[in-house]
């Protein structure tokens, strides 16, 4: 008689069975189709299990078990109210990902996690910009960052077309620069479009400029995440010019806001993409960022 199995050893055969190899593809396929993470975790768990054949009483338990470990297979118990599938994928219809209770952490999958772990600033930007209205959008997003009094102290200034010429010959004078008739400065021209990021702090007794300085910075890099994952190409410069007297002039700067730089915007080129599809870069070691005190 075979030896009886214990409680553990089932749930590591059960987690086996509803975790397969190709569920983890299947995930990855979800995701790439425009699922967001956590929600192609759930679409691959079903799939996963309905290719197993699994019977109603599995399903039923990998349900339950996905709501207590949040490991994505919660959707199979949900019934069809939160998901339906079809064989076609873009026939897949669902409420969108479920951001009530925390879930696994996946850089692979879950979309915030992914765009934070694939930036990279891209020194070379295409022609193609977003709109004017895109980037409205995505500035109306990036207002959630962290913000104390909800005083939001930043704005962004579109700089397209001659502004950027007029932003090379300010820079210009403030480097005492003299250029010959008919040249010009080409930093500027190396996108079509900046946006320059303005930290306008607004007197507050309980938050300091400082603070705001800091969240105008948040919200800079909230949009520079948010065009990434939007697929544009995005390349963040300052320098020690940034806040001369004939560049502040040019942007209209009071004598309490700070220039933090601009955001050169444009497409990724091709050459770019096939580096960033085959890059292995590694991320640090996070214990170099950790402490106690």
């Amino acid at each position: 008689m075979g030896k009886k199995k214990s409680g553990c050893e089932k749930d590591k055969h059960r987690k086996k069975r509803r975790r397969p190899d190709h569920e983890r593809e299947l995930t990855r396929a979800y995701f790439l189709d425009g699922e967001t993470g956590p929600w192609a975790m759930k679409l691959a768990a079903k799939e996963s299990l309905a290719r197993l054949g699994a019977d109603s009483v599995d399903v039923l338990e990998a349900g339950a078990e996905g709501v207590r470990t949040g490991t994505g297979t919660e959707a199979v118990a949900a019934g069809p109210e939160t998901v339906a599938t079809s064989t076609g994928a873009g026939d897949r219809q669902h409420r969108g990902p479920d951001y009530s209770q925390p879930s696994s952490i996946d850089p692979l999958t879950d979309p915030v996690l992914h765009a934070l772990a694939t930036r990279r600033s891209i020194s070379k930007v295409g022609p193609e910009t977003p709109s004017d209205a895109d980037l409205r959008e995505l500035i109306r997003v990036v207002s959630s960052v962290a913000d104390h009094k909800a005083l939001r102290p930043w704005r962004f200034l579109i700089i397209r077309g001659d502004d950027r010429l007029r932003l090379g010959a300010a820079l210009d004078e403030a480097a005492g620069e003299t250029r010959r008739p008919g040249e010009v400065n080409t930093k500027p021209l190396r996108a079509e479009l900046l946006l320059a990021l303005v930290a306008s702090p607004t007197p507050h007794p309980k938050v300091p400029d400082w603070e705001q300085h800091a969240t105008a910075a948040g919200a800079g890099h909230l949009l520079e995440l948010a065009l990434w994952q939007a697929g544009w190409g995005v390349m963040w410069r300052t320098g020690t010019l940034t806040n001369a007297p004939a560049v502040r002039r040019l942007h209209g700067l009071d004598d309490t806001e700070l220039l933090m730089g601009w955001l050169y915007i444009g497409s990724v080129p091709e050459r770019y993409r096939s580096r960033l599809a085959t890059g292995t870069r590694p991320l640090p070691n996070p214990d170099q960022f950790l402490d106690t005190l």
